[in-house]
């Protein structure tokens, strides 16, 4: 369980900063070595199989964030919650008002009870967020958090649908 955690955790770490090269062992044996590369490569280096081709690329520029990262496609969805991932100024966050967000996006193509993969990148002026809600500084609250919900639904809906992955 602990190794586990650990696991976890080196991901987050390596996601957040995909042009550091990071090596990660357990009692000597080498679990993880992933190059210094972009996003998308440094999430197929760390969860491998298909992950490439699951992969829906997200892109959306306001004042107000910027967005970027990887949905996967719906077929692709899964039972479990596991690979999803936000990531604000290079940190790790859990949102469930960002999932809801994503899910929303989904709605009416994912069958009940699955989960899409999602590996997302925003980027808020420091300004505009507060990091002190939570001892672990993992949840952290926006000053405009319903402007947020908008772009992140709204822009992973038009992916979704600018790769032909929904009508």
């Amino acid at each position: 369980v602990e190794l586990r955690h650990i696991v976890d955790e080196f991901q987050r770490v390596a996601m957040a900063h995909p042009n550091i090269h990071f090596t990660f062992y357990v009692n000597g044996n080498e679990n993880f070595n992933l190059p210094q590369s972009n996003f998308r490569q440094r999430i197929v280096n760390i969860f491998a199989g298909k992950t490439n081709e699951k992969l829906v690329p997200i892109s959306e520029e306001t004042e107000i964030v910027k967005v970027q990262g990887f949905v996967s496609k719906p077929e692709f969805a899964k039972k479990n919650r596991g690979e999803q991932f936000f990531f604000v100024n290079d940190r790790y966050i859990k949102s469930g008002y960002l999932h809801h967000a994503v899910m929303a996006a989904y709605e009416g193509i994912l069958p009940i009870g699955a989960q899409p993969s999602y590996f997302l990148y925003l980027d808020v002026p420091p300004n505009t967020i507060d990091i002190n809600i939570h001892p672990t500084k993992t949840e952290i609250k926006f000053d405009d958090e319903q402007a947020l919900y908008a772009i992140l639904r709204s822009t992973i809906k038009h992916s979704l649908g600018q790769f032909n992955v929904v009508p």
